[in-house]
């Protein structure tokens, strides 16, 4: 018994990838799911009967990820030349949706490029949004103020130029996973401007996917993408002597 209930499932035509939380003024539940071949918005004003409230087409792609903050959402894409898609959730409840592709030209790192595509986002409590394996440079984490003027991104910094597959962020640390170097790295971002690494550990299977922190913050838990690969633990209360736990 895992406690939980179904209400009612809405079946797709093509594999699905991710799935984000949305809610409106009215305190309507929205699903954001996306797709092989786009954004599906979803209203759950009724759970028993979801309906599907607009579809976004994009670039084929298995891998899309989507994060919201305040009443826009956004959505990126491993594949193609979406750049960063932008919905604006405000016209919720009785409205639809707008949306772009952002593609603006992007410098750090010592590289300019257009913003194509990347393989994954994460937006902190504070408003800045982590994009990962991007096409831009080597595809290391940048930074882009999503709260200061919404739906209009700004630049700040970037990570070391060091792939990442995946970000996480709390308070004023960000953790990269950098899966061809098989290890995760963590940033001071206080000055998001000037991201400052402040600690690296390889992993136990050297194909770090993704990180993420305990409540207390002591310990962080990584997964490596091979088969028959571990959820590793460790200790990073002292982030000159990481150590794995188990």
């Amino acid at each position: 018994d895992l406690n939980v209930t179904s209400v009612s499932n809405l079946p797709y035509t093509q594999e699905l990838n991710d799935i984000w939380g949305y809610v409106d003024a009215s305190g309507v539940e929205y699903a954001l799911v996306g797709t092989r071949t786009g954004t599906s918005i979803v209203s759950l004003a009724n759970p028993s009967a979801p309906n599907e409230v607009l579809f976004i087409p994009g670039v084929a792609s298995i891998w899309r990820d989507l994060k919201t903050w305040g009443n826009f959402a956004y959505v990126t894409s491993d594949q193609g030349k979406d750049g960063l898609l932008i919905i604006d959730l405000s016209p919720l409840p009785s409205g639809t949706p707008t949306y772009q592709f952002w593609k603006p030209e992007l410098t750090f790192n010592g590289s300019t490029d257009t913003l194509e595509k990347a393989h994954n986002l994460y937006i902190d409590e504070a408003g800045f949004c982590y994009i990962a394996g991007s096409n831009i440079s080597t595809g290391e984490t940048f930074i882009l103020d999503v709260n200061s003027t919404p739906g209009t991104p700004i630049l700040m910094g970037a990570t070391l130029p060091v792939y990442a597959h995946d970000a996480y962020a709390r308070g004023d640390t960000l953790w990269t996973s950098d899966i061809n170097a098989g290890t995760f790295s963590a940033y001071d971002v206080s000055d998001k401007n000037n991201l400052v690494m402040i600690g690296n550990q390889a992993t136990p299977r050297d194909f770090a996917h993704n990180t993420w922190i305990s409540d207390d913050g002591n310990a962080l838990f990584t997964t490596d993408e091979k088969s028959n690969a571990w959820v590793a633990a460790f200790d990073v209360s002292d982030l000159g002597n990481i150590r794995e736990l188990d």
